[in-house]
């Protein structure tokens, strides 16, 4: 546990860089980096901002520059779609690369949480929802 504790508090600085704007009335954050052990709770602490001005909280994760992602931010992906259906908003993936396409095909999160091939298509699947 300790060991985990240092190794958090030593992350650099710069692995995950994270953009926000907002557009349609939803929260497009636009992901750079790897999402991992060490920046999982950043993704999920900065969604949590970019959600919370939002009535129905809907947020397009543009995942283009996403160089890695593990069990970590596949737990974060779900905790940040979770919240937000929570409050009655919802989530899409945008551009996802290969090694998220692959994670969430692999564990069927593809079938649950909206995945698109553009920012403008995820912006106009979600304002439908």
């Amino acid at each position: 546990m300790t060991q985990m504790a240092a190794s958090l508090e030593e992350a650099p600085q710069g692995r995950l860089r994270i953009h926000t704007e907002y557009a349609a009335s939803c929260a497009v954050l636009h992901v750079h980096g790897e999402i991992d052990v060490l920046t999982a709770d950043v993704l999920r602490e900065r969604a949590a901002s970019a959600a919370a001005p939002l009535a129905r909280p809907r947020l397009v994760l543009d995942l283009d520059g996403v160089s890695f992602c593990d069990s970590s931010g596949l737990n974060a992906l779900i905790t940040v779609w979770k919240a937000a259906r929570s409050r009655r908003g919802d989530m899409v993936v945008a551009r996802p690369p290969e090694v998220c396409r692959r994670i969430l095909a692999r564990t069927g999160l593809d079938q649950h949480i909206g995945v698109s091939p553009t920012v403008a298509h995820a912006l106009r699947r979600i304002a439908s929802r």
